[in-house]
């Protein structure tokens, strides 16, 4: 069991996400070509989509989790986030995406790949550095050690 966070986590990404005007993302899934899979989360963001899949219909959880999830990008190959719907071209996760996937658009090195948003978080490279003081796995890893509790 990972240490304790009291609440941080979720606490930041409702404050953050409370901050940012989503309303030129209603709709458009441009960042969504840039999800790829192997990012780290926190072990609370872990819990939050395992919650969030186990309410979804298993149905629908096997069909995007049994996409096709290998994909070109630049001169190589990628594997893209497990939770990206490439059929519907949308995020199967998106009310509890995590942190990381949040500030797409809203700071400079991860910037809307469409030009739609112009808004900037002023803290957003210290919102990353708060972030870092946590435990990050990818889901994978998270998944694999609560497996072996």
């Amino acid at each position: 069991m990972p240490p304790t966070q009291r609440n941080e986590v979720p606490e930041m990404i409702a404050e953050v996400t409370a901050r940012l005007d989503l309303r030129p993302c209603q709709g458009c899934d441009g960042c969504g070509n840039r999800c790829v899979d192997g990012i780290g989360i926190t072990w609370e963001e872990f819990r939050a989509l395992v919650d969030h899949l186990e309410a979804q219909p298993p149905d629908e959880v096997e069909r995007v989790l049994g996409q096709e999830k290998e994909g070109l990008w630049g001169e190589g190959r990628v594997s893209w986030c497990p939770f990206r719907d490439t059929d519907r071209q949308n995020c199967f996760v998106y009310p509890v995406r995590p942190l990381v996937c949040r500030l797409f658009g809203f700071v400079d090195w991860l910037p809307c790949p469409l030009g739609r948003v112009t808004q900037r978080l002023p803290d957003g490279l210290e919102i990353l550095h708060w972030y870092r003081q946590f435990p990050r796995r990818t889901f994978q890893e998270w998944r694999k050690s609560e497996n072996e509790s």
